[in-house]
């Protein structure tokens, strides 16, 4: 059974202001056809659902998501209301789209599966920039950030060594990852100062204050063909913190 965390200690809160100011930075409308299209930091300028390919659909989706973040509208009452839309617009459930890319014909669906993940995917990314943004503001303050899982069975086991790791707010580890660190990752990380992790050591639970190596696995985009590096454990594509450089995206 994990340790309880104590009562009297804050989990780094993320204001709802931060988490839409951050979901809204991604004015641009990206149609994409792979999750590959879009890539690391270029999502915190662009929105996108893959195989989307009508503007005035995904132009609600992100209206409707900004929405649910504003309001903390929990999934079930915001997929109501995407299945309605998509219903009438002909979109719910199986689809063929022609990817423009490849000119190829490709399917996709759209079902209540699908939009939980879109659902947790954006909110989730969303609070993790808000509460980025407030980590870099209160530094000065709170100097540490600090890696914590849900300590429970569904944690990855690539993610488990990572619960109670605290490194400085500039640690070059956190610019590949600052959780979330895949799809459905429920990591979270939070700003701390030594007072903190005091606290937390005599509650007795894990704090570590040096970063493990990191294991690189060599990754090939399929849509551009670019090979990289990503660390063993981060899903492809999530290995960015937010406040890497504000990118250009391709035309």
């Amino acid at each position: 059974m994990p340790t309880p965390i104590p009562t009297d200690f804050t989990l780094g809160a993320v204001a709802p202001e931060e988490a839409m100011a951050a979901f809204q930075a991604r004015g641009l409308l990206e149609t994409t056809f792979s999750w590959q299209d879009l890539w690391h930091v270029e999502h915190t300028r662009a929105f996108t659902i893959s195989r989307l390919a009508e503007t005035d659909l995904l132009d609600f989706v992100r209206a409707e998501l900004d929405k649910a973040i504003e309001a903390g509208t929990d999934f079930r009452d915001w997929a109501d209301t995407i299945q309605q839309r998509f219903e009438a617009a002909g979109w719910w459930g199986k689809r063929q789209v022609v990817d423009t890319a490849t000119g190829e014909k490709v399917s996709t669906t759209f079902d209540p599966k699908r939009l939980q993940l879109i659902f947790e995917v954006n909110t989730r990314q969303s609070y993790a920039a808000g509460r980025w943004a407030g980590i870099e503001r209160s530094k000065a303050r709170l100097p540490f950030v600090i890696y914590r899982t849900m300590r429970d069975e569904q944690v990855r086991n690539s993610h488990r060594p990572w619960d109670g790791l605290a490194l400085p707010v500039d640690d070059p580890w956190w610019d590949t990852h600052y959780p979330p660190c895949g799809w459905r990752c429920r990591c979270h990380a939070y700003a701390i100062d030594q007072r903190g992790l005091d606290k937390l050591r005599a509650a007795g639970l894990p704090v570590k204050t040096e970063a493990p190596p990191t294991e690189w696995v060599e990754f090939t985009n399929k849509r551009t063909g670019e090979v990289s590096k990503v660390p063993r454990g981060v899903d492809p594509g999530f290995g960015y913190n937010p406040r890497a450089p504000r990118p250009v995206l391709r035309g």
